[in-house]
């Protein structure tokens, strides 16, 4: 193994923890040579099954797609290239069940299509909205002059604070009292829906850097290198932050609004929080873009709680439990849940399930219930896409207890096993892998590429 890089490496360390039946079909799988694009992937590239992308993103801060942080961002060259590849005119309607921060929608409306977002996470929900809206410019420039003078005058001591779990933990007191009063500047000075939701997005942005979280990690935590910071003295200063990003984003929002005037009639919409049950007509969505969540491998509530504490989208701790029951791929089970294996009727999974069930019965029961889900939202998708439409996902394969789980291989059972047709499957490598960690230098839900699906409606 002399000659490996380190991603070919990492994949051969993964191979004593498949049998041999899946070490010879893993291997023949990752035996490809990469082709590397820099920037968009050619509509008419001749893409076959044992080619492997490179794609190297110029585009990941462009516009609005850059206006507020979420984990696990597939890059915008991926629904571009969906988009361009099978809808090669304006005015048809593009689907994704699993929106996050609204790439592909941004994608959609840049490409004068329509498009429908649907998320569980309403972070999630309200970062696509403000993404996808153009504004007006001049009382966009308007309502940031009068916040900026607000913030000038002193801080008013009357306040309302958001009272939730471990609040005086995260946050400085002085630091709550300046987000209130930015938030509260923010309502009285804005009376126009779509341009406040912008600053308040914006104010969204400024939350994680001015807790005592660090802002490098995706999940909160106080780490050893902020308490170092906190020991030498930090200053924090919550409006010259808001300036900041203000000073970034108010460009990227004002260009994307050049580029998609209100005039167009084209729109996009967010209308949903669940991809299981889709609240669209049957036979009306010409085109399904998603990269839907990572088994095992991120806890968005937790991830961004501070933010939706602060946005009001949570008020306590049981919120935030029975929210996260909800996500697909959800860890919150109860004991009689797993109590006995759970089988899903496909032969390869179900193998899989067995392995991680005589070691973690409680994860083997995630496992199959993620699948489960993911099989009712290939229904809903079918049902909406027209005939011959294409639903085209990004995914990951993943490790649970030193387990392999081919869960793209997984995914196109479920996908066939209610109607699609399979048209092609590649790995396309990621230029900077996506890792869930709570520590700087530790890894978990190591994601090292993405498998490209793309399914086509008879």
């Amino acid at each position: 193994m002399s000659g490996l890089g380190d991603s070919d490496r990492y994949k051969h360390g993964l191979l004593a923890y498949f049998s041999e039946e899946e070490r010879e079909d893993y291997i023949r799988a990752t035996a490809k040579d990469t082709v590397t694009i820099r920037g968009d992937i050619p509509p008419d590239l001749q893409i076959k099954e044992d080619m492997r992308l490179l794609v190297i993103s110029d585009d990941q801060t462009y516009l609005t797609h850059g206006l507020h942080k979420y984990p696990a961002k597939f890059i915008p060259e991926y629904p571009r290239w969906a988009i361009q590849k099978f809808l090669p005119s304006p005015g048809h309607t593009v689907l994704d069940p699993f929106c996050g921060s609204g790439t592909t929608n941004v994608e959609a409306r840049l490409h004068k299509q329509d498009s429908y977002g649907i998320d569980i996470d309403p972070l999630a929900r309200f970062i696509t909205k403000v993404k996808t809206t153009p504004l007006d410019i001049s009382i966009l420039e308007q309502a940031q002059k009068r916040i900026l003078s607000r913030l000038q005058k002193p801080v008013s001591k009357d306040v309302e604070i958001p009272d939730f779990s471990n609040r005086d933990y995260w946050f400085r007191k002085e630091v709550s009292r300046d987000l209130a009063y930015l938030k509260r500047v923010i309502s009285e000075e804005i009376t126009e829906n779509d341009v406040r939701d912008f600053f308040l997005l914006c104010f969204s942005s400024t939350i994680r850097k001015v807790s005592n979280a660090d802002p490098e990690l995706v999940l909160p935590k106080i780490s050893r290198v902020m308490r170092e910071k906190e020991r030498k003295g930090r200053s924090i200063d919550v409006f010259a932050s808001f300036r900041a990003i203000l000073k970034r984003q108010m460009p990227n929002i004002k260009m994307f609004s050049l580029k998609c005037p209100k005039s167009q009639p084209y729109f996009s919409q967010v209308i949903g929080k669940d991809a299981r049950q889709i609240g669209l007509p049957r036979e009306t969505v010409d085109l399904a873009i998603t990269s839907p969540p990572y088994l095992n491998a991120h806890d968005y509530v937790r991830a961004h709680h501070l933010e939706m504490y602060w946005l009001g989208m949570l008020s306590s701790a049981g919120d935030k439990l029975k929210l996260k029951s909800k996500y697909i791929g959800t860890e919150q089970v109860h004991v009689g849940d797993y109590a006995q294996l759970h089988r899903t009727g496909y032969h390869k999974l179900d193998g899989t399930l067995e392995r991680i069930y005589a070691v973690d019965k409680r994860r083997a029961y995630i496992v199959y219930n993620y699948f489960v889900d993911m099989k009712k939202t290939f229904k809903e998708v079918y049902r909406v896409l027209r005939p011959g439409s294409h639903y085209v996902m990004f995914t990951g394969d993943n490790v649970i207890r030193k387990i392999p789980v081919q869960t793209h291989g997984f995914l196109v059972e479920c996908a066939e096993d209610v109607g699609f047709l399979t048209e092609l499957t590649f790995a396309s490598e990621l230029i900077k892998r996506f890792e869930i960690s709570e520590n700087r230098n530790e890894h978990g839900g190591l994601i090292k590429e993405d498998w490209v699906l793309v399914f086509r409606k008879e």
